[in-house]
């Protein structure tokens, strides 16, 4: 019990901080509970983790628990304000968006029947591997190489001196892995222990890299019920779970203290936001706040950010709606920010112990090199992706469920495939780049590949969900796949 209350409290408090916040975007407030938690748990971890970030380093606010309270009751106090001078929305329909949400071509549908239980059957075993998670995360430490050596330890000299601005990682003096990297996780990290005074090797900040897990399929279940349906919304989501390396494996999962699993979460969650309603500037702003906390994130974060602002434009020219393109201007405007803030924090910190990839590249061998590495890199990420531990059967069966569920992009959706594709392959791309300069990226594949891979694991299952659909609708007849999509689809 000593673990449990304070590592519950720490998820507790960056959700309500986040359910505060989601009363200023309208769009968010419309959603269902359970898709709404999603949004807020990763929208407080990025605007308290991230203002205690920039008041460290900006205003040298020392990072002690006065501060932290403060940060965390802000966005809730001015929530609960919002919510009492602004009338409360009318209850969402399942599936938004008037006809289309009553027929379900698309959207939700409430189902019925066996649809129904099928998708509580499938609810309860997600449910079952959160509580998993949650567990690990209480009864035992950090074991993740990078974990310890990396995050935990930056968290630990930002709490010992109070400030991200900490003489351990200015001082070129000191022996540090990776001082540059961004601080957002550590930061929360530090804000959860500084909140209930723990003392310095207790590990009640792991929950709040297992509760990545659920947001990440209610984001994941938002988009997907939207463009595929329930059913492969659900069966996307049980797929997800099955993946070790987005759960229980300890060096990228959410029961690892790694970056990559909440970088996917907040580059996937901010692109979602821009494609599921392109209307709405709040969306906009709230993805905005998603894909800057991925810019403070990790290195990488910044170019993936830019991918997803990149990719809804790309979506929007598709469908001939450029006019709209003007809204993402404030998307825009929030990861130049972050850039902008992340890049004034590390002027002061001396490059060292890093791979500084930037000094590898040389213009006039890139290109060369990205072609003509192919045939000896090749191999070594196709086995690093059919490995039984990380990966189970995935990268076997996907493919032939996407060839049979090629249907499930067709028409209108194709544009949305498409959109999805390229930012699936926005992070593979980072990482192909890495390897292109790096002087020798052999030992580098099997330690990075399937980070890159997570990192873009929301595009990617949301591609399966359209597949599934596709694959459904192909079923002959009146076999059971079929009835239950057609369940899914029908109004309540």
């Amino acid at each position: 019990m000593n673990e449990v209350l304070p590592s519950l409290g720490g998820v507790a408090l960056f959700l309500l901080a986040g359910l505060g916040l989601t009363e200023f975007f309208p769009g968010l407030r419309r959603l269902t509970l359970p898709s709404r938690l999603g949004y807020a748990y990763l929208l407080g971890l990025a605007v308290v983790a991230g203002s205690l970030y920039a008041l460290s380093h900006l205003a040298k606010v020392p990072l002690r628990p006065p501060v932290i309270y403060l940060t965390f009751a802000a966005p809730v106090v001015a929530g609960l304000i919002r919510r009492a001078l602004t009338p409360w929305p009318p209850l969402p329909v399942p599936g938004e968006g008037g006809k289309r949400a009553r027929t379900g071509v698309g959207g939700e549908g409430s189902g019925g029947g066996p649809s129904k239980v099928v998708i509580r059957v499938i609810a309860g075993l997600l449910a079952f591997v959160c509580l998993g998670l949650f567990a690990d995360a209480v009864t035992n430490p950090v074991t993740g190489w990078d974990g310890r050596m990396t995050w935990s330890t930056q968290a630990r000299y930002v709490r010992e001196e109070g400030t991200v601005d900490a003489e351990a990682l200015r001082n070129g003096r000191w022996y540090i892995n990776h001082p540059r990297y961004p601080l957002l996780l550590p930061v929360a990290q530090v804000a959860v222990l500084e909140a209930f005074g723990a003392e310095e090797d207790r590990h009640i900040f792991r929950p709040l890299y297992a509760a990545l897990f659920p947001a990440f399929l209610l984001v994941l279940g938002d988009g997907a019920r939207r463009w595929a349906g329930r059913v492969p919304a659900a069966l996307a989501g049980l797929a997800a779970a099955g993946l070790p390396v987005l759960t229980f494996w300890q060096d990228s999962g959410a029961a690892s203290a790694y970056s990559d699993f909440p970088l996917g979460c907040f580059y996937g969650a901010g692109l979602v936001l821009l494609l599921r309603s392109r209307r709405r500037v709040s969306d906009a702003v709230a993805a905005g706040l998603l894909l800057g906390a991925a810019v403070l994130t990790k290195n990488e974060g910044f170019l993936l950010a830019g991918s997803a602002l990149l990719a809804a434009l790309f979506l929007l020219r598709r469908e001939g709606r450029l006019r709209q393109a003007a809204r993402l201007g404030a998307a825009a405007a929030l990861v130049a920010l972050a850039l902008a803030f992340f890049v004034s924090w590390r002027s002061e910190i001396p490059e060292r112990h890093d791979e500084k990839y930037s000094s590898f590249v040389d213009a006039g061998d890139f290109w060369p090199e990205t072609f003509t590495r192919i045939p000896w890199l090749a191999p070594v990420i196709a086995r690093e992706m059919f490995i039984w531990h990380r990966w189970s059967l995935f990268w076997a069966v996907a493919p032939v469920v996407f060839w049979a569920g090629r249907d499930g992009w067709h028409g209108r959706r194709r544009a949305l495939f498409w959109t999805l594709l390229l930012a699936f392959a926005a992070p593979l791309a980072v990482g192909w780049g890495a390897y292109t300069v790096h002087w020798n990226p052999l030992p580098l594949i099997p330690v990075t590949w399937t980070r890159f891979l997570v990192q873009g694991s929301i595009p990617l299952f949301l591609l399966l969900a359209l597949a599934l659909r596709g694959a459904l609708r192909r079923m002959p007849g009146r076999s059971v796949p079929k009835v239950l999509l057609g369940l899914s689809h029908r109004a309540g």
